[in-house]
This record gives C-alpha cells, sequence and structure tokens, in this order.
C-alpha cells in the first residue's frame, strides 16, 4: 500500500508525512520521488519550493489525509526543509 492510499483515521508519523510530501512535491514539480528524494539528501533535504507552493502541497496534504493543520503556526524554519515540515505536521495536526 502506498502512503497515499493510507485512510483518514491514520495516526500519521513524521515519516509517514515526509513520504507523501515527497510524493506531493514530485507531482507538483513534475519529478520523480524518488529522484527527488535523492536530489533532496544529496542537497541537505532544503524545501525544493517556495512558501507559496508549500501552501499548495499542504492543501493537497490536508486532502489525503484529513489532518487539520495549523496553518497560523508554520513558521519560516518549519518550512526549511521536508524533515522539519514533517515533524511540525506531526506534532501539530490534528484529525
Amino acid at each position: 500500500m502506498t502512503v497515499i492510499e493510507e485512510t483518514h483515521t491514520v495516526a500519521w508519523t513524521a515519516a509517514q508525512i515526509e513520504d507523501l510530501v515527497i510524493e506531493l512535491l514530485g507531482a507538483f514539480l513534475d519529478e520523480d520521488p524518488e529522484q527527488l528524494r535523492n536530489k533532496l539528501v544529496d542537497k541537505g533535504a532544503g524545501m525544493p519550493v517556495d512558501s507559496l507552493d508549500l501552501f499548495d502541497v499542504l492543501q493537497d496534504l490536508r486532502k489525503r489525509t484529513g489532518l487539520r493543520i495549523p496553518v497560523r503556526r508554520l513558521r519560516r524554519q518549519t518550512m526549511r526543509s521536508v524533515k522539519l515540515f514533517a515533524k511540525f505536521v506531526e506534532q501539530e495536526a490534528r484529525l
């Protein structure tokens, strides 16, 4: 089962959120998710999109997971990398 096939009642971990974010970013950037993951690892895992584009990805994340994410609590540091963003979502999001 891929991450996208998960149900809305799952307690999402940071690792699962990270996988889904990379998958969504790959679709957004028209890149293969595994190649994107490799690029992120090579570059130090910086976010490959700007903060405005990340909000588009965030909308897709909400639709796929059913999580409510407190957008007002997002900070520049939280959006610097996929890993930091995934940790934020794991800690702050609610079903």
